[in-house]
Protein backbone atom coordinates (compact mmCIF):
# COMPACT_ATOMS: atom_id res chain seq x y z
CA UNK A 1 0.00 0.00 0.00
CA UNK A 2 2.65 2.64 1.03
CA UNK A 3 4.71 1.89 -2.11
CA UNK A 4 2.05 3.16 -4.76
CA UNK A 5 1.88 6.23 -2.51
CA UNK A 6 5.54 6.63 -3.47
CA UNK A 7 5.22 6.14 -6.77
CA UNK A 8 2.87 8.31 -7.18
CA UNK A 9 4.26 11.67 -5.56
CA UNK A 10 7.83 10.40 -4.33
CA UNK A 11 8.95 13.85 -3.47
CA UNK A 12 5.51 14.59 -1.43
CA UNK A 13 6.35 11.86 0.56
CA UNK A 14 9.74 13.07 1.28
CA UNK A 15 9.05 16.46 2.19
CA UNK A 16 6.55 14.74 4.72
CA UNK A 17 9.11 12.27 6.36
CA UNK A 18 10.88 15.71 6.82
CA UNK A 19 8.35 17.45 8.36
CA UNK A 20 7.95 14.86 10.50
CA UNK A 21 11.63 14.16 11.32
CA UNK A 22 11.98 18.10 12.39
CA UNK A 23 8.00 17.92 14.66
CA UNK A 24 9.02 18.77 18.65
CA UNK A 25 7.32 16.18 20.89
CA UNK A 26 6.50 13.11 18.64
CA UNK A 27 5.07 11.40 21.49
CA UNK A 28 1.72 13.31 21.48
CA UNK A 29 1.72 11.67 17.71
CA UNK A 30 -0.95 9.24 17.24
CA UNK A 31 0.21 5.99 17.31
CA UNK A 32 -1.16 4.58 13.62
CA UNK A 33 0.69 8.07 12.43
CA UNK A 34 3.70 6.68 13.91
CA UNK A 35 3.70 3.76 12.20
CA UNK A 36 2.61 5.11 8.86
CA UNK A 37 5.54 7.50 9.07
CA UNK A 38 7.80 3.96 9.78
CA UNK A 39 6.29 2.36 6.67
CA UNK A 40 6.56 5.09 4.33
CA UNK A 41 10.54 5.72 5.62
CA UNK A 42 11.36 2.24 5.07
CA UNK A 43 10.13 2.45 1.48
CA UNK A 44 11.75 5.95 0.63
CA UNK A 45 14.66 4.32 1.78
CA UNK A 46 14.58 1.22 -0.17
CA UNK A 47 13.45 3.15 -3.29
CA UNK A 48 16.51 5.43 -3.12
CA UNK A 49 19.32 3.22 -2.27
Amino acid sequence: MGLEYIQLAPHFVREVLEIYEAWNGKDGVPKKIQELMMVLEVEVSERYK
